[in-house]
């Protein structure tokens, strides 16, 4: 009967399954990776010595036995370690010192053992065979023993310690959940090996419990990792969930700020709206107006004085009133923007030659093509064109009358503006100077060109070109 033998192979084989599940997991995740590898190598190295000591307890000589055995010290000196540092990582009970130490003297012994069996079993008495009670034998060897047998026992008691006290430390701190799992997991094993520590002293028959006693490990530390996941997915969970609710708050945040912004915004272009409107009344209606009323205070004496002087600042008073409805006209206009796109293109151009007159004395004549038909985009170009002319008429040229013209050439519809002011050479202004850019820029958006003619002394023209589709 291979009982024995078949239950070591069994567990070899879990052991050697948990060691690969492990690798994988230590590999592949990041949390708990030291842990998880640590354990992995105990696994996989524990395998090996499991299905090695099939060789070494079905040995018939002594050579065979110590064969076995130096390939065997190799493996189960890892396993020892690495469950060592295994649990310091499990507990977070890191003795350093103490545990560099303890790796030591179990490292030691085994590679004694592997480079001169001789000097750690000592006198080779030859085999013995363990009978197990349902009539198994496994072989032994009987050997004096040496000082370096006596450290490795120690070092196994020390280590299993060791564990002990970890796990009680772990569950005094509050972590008793996982002391309890791993620690009911480890204590076949613990009683497994401290059997063996004093079967091998001699104190008790000599039965290897130990390699049973890997199962309960694996399925303590399996456990122990899936309520690690379970934790992990639940504390994820969580976080999702928090963070759900801090982007909806942050969003309703948002919106508020947004909202909030935008009457700032409205209330800003309001009040700037305003700011220009009070500008503007004040810089064209309100002087003109106020010419007005001289000119009107004075009117009867001029009359009774000279009747020709009298008709002549008749002729201004009309302007300026003709003028100052015209601004009016222009900023009722500003305020509403669709009834600028829907007015009549030539009536735009004399309110606008009114405000010219009345600001400079300067009279305009405007021309323009009877059924002239423009998109409502052209027109508004066309009359923000015209208003920046006036306005470099007014500043600059120094003129005594200005026109404007608009006709039909082919399929092109075209804008003339003229002065006879003092005039100026192109290339010598910058173009911002002159609102020529803004010009240029308002055309260019209906796809239509600008030219511009003066010369010092010759009044300037200005055309603007629109191509009909």
């Amino acid at each position: 009967m291979h009982i024995y033998f078949t239950a070591i192979s069994i567990i070899a084989g879990i052991c050697l399954g948990f060691g690969v599940l492990f690798l994988f997991i230590g590999l592949r995740r990041k949390d708990n990776k030291p842990l998880n590898l640590t354990f992995a190598l105990f696994a996989l190295c524990y395998a090996v010595t499991l299905f090695n000591g099939i060789r070494w307890y079905s040995s018939s000589t002594p050579a065979e036995y110590i064969a076995a055995n130096r390939f065997d010290a190799v493996f189960i000196t890892t396993a020892f370690v690495s469950l060592v540092w295994y649990f310091a990582q499990y507990t977070a009970v890191k003795p350093r010192l103490f545990l560099w130490v303890l790796s030591g003297a179990l490292i030691v012994p085994g590679v004694v053992y592997i480079f001169n069996p001789a000097a750690f079993t000592g006198e080779v008495n030859g085999l013995t065979f363990i009978n197990l009670p349902w009539g198994e034998t496994l072989a032994d060897m009987d050997a004096s023993g040496s000082i370096w047998l006596d450290i490795l026992l120690f070092a196994r008691l020390a280590a299993l310690g060791y564990i002990i006290f970890a796990l009680f430390i772990q569950y005094r701190r509050g972590e008793r959940q996982a002391a309890v799992i791993l620690g009911v997991g480890m204590l076949p094993f613990i009683i497994g090996i401290f059997y063996e520590i004093l079967g091998e002293s001699g104190f008790v028959p000599y039965i290897p419990f130990g390699e049973l006693g890997f199962l309960g490990i694996a399925i303590a530390a399996t456990i122990q990792m899936s309520n690690s996941v379970i934790k992990t997915e639940e504390a994820l969970a969580e976080h999702q969930h928090n963070l759900k609710a801090q982007v909806e708050e942050r969003t309703a945040e948002l919106k508020t700020a947004q909202e909030s912004l935008v009457l700032q915004v409205q209330d800003a272009a309001v009040s700037a709206e305003r700011s220009r409107l009070a500008r503007d009344l004040h810089d064209a209606v309100t002087q003109t107006i106020y010419s007005a009323s001289l000119i009107a205070e004075v009117l009867p004496q001029v009359w009774a004085r000279d009747k020709q002087e009298g008709e002549r600042d008749l002729v201004k008073l009309r302007q300026l009133v003709r003028g100052a409805l015209a601004e009016m006209r222009i900023l009722l206009f500003e305020l509403r923007p669709t009834s600028l796109e829907a007015a009549n293109f030539e009536t735009l151009l004399h309110q606008l030659g009114d405000t010219l007159t009345a600001r400079s004395r300067i009279p305009v004549e405007i021309s323009v093509e009877q059924d002239l038909e423009i998109p409502a985009d052209v027109k508004i170009v066309f009359y923000r064109v015209t208003q920046e002319a006036f306005n470099n008429i007014i500043k600059h040229s120094e003129a005594s009358h200005a026109s404007v013209k608009v006709n039909t050439e082919e399929d092109r519809v075209m804008l003339q503006i003229q002065d006879n002011g003092r005039g100026f050479q192109p290339g010598d202004v910058i173009d911002e100077t002159m609102g020529i850019q803004f010009m240029r820029e308002r055309l260019e958006s209906i796809n239509a060109g600008l030219e511009i003619k003066s010369s010092p002394g010759g009044g300037t023209i200005l055309t603007a070109a629109w191509e009909k589709a």
